[in-house]
């Protein structure tokens, strides 16, 4: 069986590479206090835990980078987009690890 599943675990250092390589879009699917508080430049804030309908944010060809807080929320969520056939990155680490790779 095929799996149609386009699903990659990345390091912060690869973002920016996949970021102008792919034209992705960064998502930070924490809520939306945590995403006040720092968030990646230009990410756009999906809360996966707030909507019911979450995936209807998602459309066309279009390849995503997702971080949560620590990487596994993320990972769950990267896993579902995947198994739709979009290509989708989650950052190991989540925002702590991109904070500290980026900002610190």
């Amino acid at each position: 069986m095929e799996d149609m599943m386009t699903c990659y675990t990345i390091h912060p250092r690869e973002m920016r590479a996949i970021l102008y390589q792919k034209h992705a879009i960064v998502v930070d699917i924490r809520d939306r206090e945590a995403y006040k508080k720092f968030h990646f430049k230009n990410a756009v804030n999906l809360p996966y835990e707030e909507d019911e309908c979450w995936l209807k944010n998602f459309s066309g060809r279009r390849t995503w980078i997702l971080y949560c807080e620590h990487g596994s929320t993320s990972l769950l969520a990267a896993k579902r987009l995947g198994k739709l056939g979009y290509e989708v990155y989650t950052v190991i680490g989540g925002a702590r690890a991109i904070e500290e790779y980026f900002y610190n």
